[in-house]
């Protein structure tokens, strides 16, 4: 039993592997998204261990750390740090997904999605889900792979991986294939060295990628993929708007998302909600999901604040959103991503407010925060986007000449108790 007061040798060798650092190394960002994604593994991490596998000193490793703890991410001990929920036992709230329709839309038509009996899933639940899956049936197993699938996503991650695990996971189960995955960073690392050495695998068929959104790479990702003699599905990204050629792809329909939050809210009884969202590829689909719908908002409905461009990691960022929360009177705050939802429900606290008794707070991509701190949240989900993915990518390799189609999938709005009605005002 690992000591609060120390933290005990644990075994670094059973830790998952990280990507190979850029040459330039991983920005203080990217290193405590690590840090985080650790925490949800092992619930310890040891800095001399951190230091190691990011390849970077321990003084580094230590201020990481101390930031994460000033935010309220972590707990911080003696030679390394605890994630909250080992240092804290609440008890998890029950967790209670939102009745809704069909949640993948396809050209207009729409699907059930697979995961109806699983909607809280997540990487290990995959067997589950695929004894549960469609009439298609499994022609994997002892049966000789009918090719390769490229993977590129980005890391470092929590989400992406999994991705990668359901994508690996359908492909052999639903299609006798192999996947080979490549990973690719936030950094401004080409990525077409990356598709360049991946193209040369044996017997590949297809890519599916999630291309980097930093311009200064992402030009020369999105010409390599146009010219590509290959099918390619994009994940959660849009091409540029300029681009003349159109290539499947497959998304988290965000604007949709951001609708669910805000009659999650309405019905129960809030009328001024505000916005807070951090820098993310997926950030500006939020705000426009966000701007739509407050310039059709209803007449009491207000919107009391929108902050853009925020760090979980920066105490000023994250102290800007509680002052304008209080300042405001907002009785309830969308907040993306999870790390920055944690890290200002943290802020309100320390101001003698609470989530949710004085503000209620639904996190957008809530993987983190079935801890100390439960919170509602809009979850994407990496099955279907993996499922969606390979469907629209064996499709164009059967005809090239078909019509590009687009994939929409509905985040899932789980109930995990952070939003009750506003208190009255005395």
């Amino acid at each position: 039993m690992t000591k609060h007061s120390d933290v005990q040798q644990d075994n670094p060798g059973n830790q998952p592997g990280l990507p190979t650092p850029p040459p330039q190394g991983w920005l203080p960002a990217q290193r405590r998204d690590m840090i985080l994604n650790l925490l949800l593994r092992d619930d310890v991490v040891r800095v001399p261990d951190l230091a190691r596998m990011m390849s970077t000193t321990e003084i580094t490793i230590r201020r990481d750390l101390d930031a994460l703890s000033k935010a309220g991410l972590i707990r911080r001990v003696r030679g390394g740090a605890l994630s909250l929920n080992s240092t804290e036992a609440a008890p998890e709230a029950e967790e209670k997904p939102i009745r809704e329709g069909p949640g993948v839309s396809v050209g207009g038509a729409s699907t059930h999605s697979m995961l109806e009996s699983n909607p809280d899933n997540d990487l290990y639940s995959v067997g589950s889900l695929m004894s549960v899956s469609s009439g298609a049936p499994a022609i994997g197993s002892g049966q000789t792979s009918r090719g390769t699938i490229g993977v590129v996503l980005p890391e470092p991650s929590f989400f992406w991986p999994a991705v990668t695990e359901h994508i690996r996971q359908i492909a052999r189960d639903l299609y006798n294939m192999d996947i080979v995955a490549r990973e690719t960073s936030y950094e401004d690392y080409p990525e077409t060295g990356i598709l360049d050495e991946l193209s040369k695998t044996d017997h590949l068929r297809g890519i599916i990628v999630a291309p980097s959104i930093n311009p200064a790479i992402a030009e020369a990702t999105w010409r390599w993929l146009a010219d590509s003699p290959l099918p390619v599905t994009v994940l959660e990204r849009e091409p540029p708007l300029w681009s003349d050629h159109f290539i499947d792809s497959v998304h988290t329909n965000h604007p949709v998302g951001v609708r669910k939050a805000l009659l999650h809210f309405r019905d129960h009884g809030h009328t001024r909600i505000g916005l807070a969202l951090g820098y993310t590829p997926t950030s500006g689909d939020i705000e426009l999901g966000w701007r739509l719908m407050m310039q059709d908002r209803e007449d009491t409905m207000e919107e009391a604040f929108l902050l853009t461009g925020r760090e979980a990691y920066e105490a000023d960022d994250v102290n800007d959103i509680a002052d304008a929360i209080i300042r405001t009177g907002a009785t309830a705050v969308l907040v993306h991503p999870d790390y920055l939802s944690i890290a200002v429900a943290q802020a309100l606290q320390q101001r003698g407010k609470h989530v949710p008794q004085d503000v209620s707070l639904i996190s957008i991509d809530g993987y983190t925060t079935p801890s100390t701190r439960p919170l509602t949240v809009l979850r994407s989900s990496e099955f279907d986007l993996a499922q969606s993915a390979l469907r629209l990518l064996t499709k164009r390799m059967g005809d090239r000449t078909r019509q590009t189609e687009h994939v929409y999938i509905d985040p899932r709005l789980i109930d995990r108790g952070s939003v009750t009605r506003p208190r009255r005002e005395s």
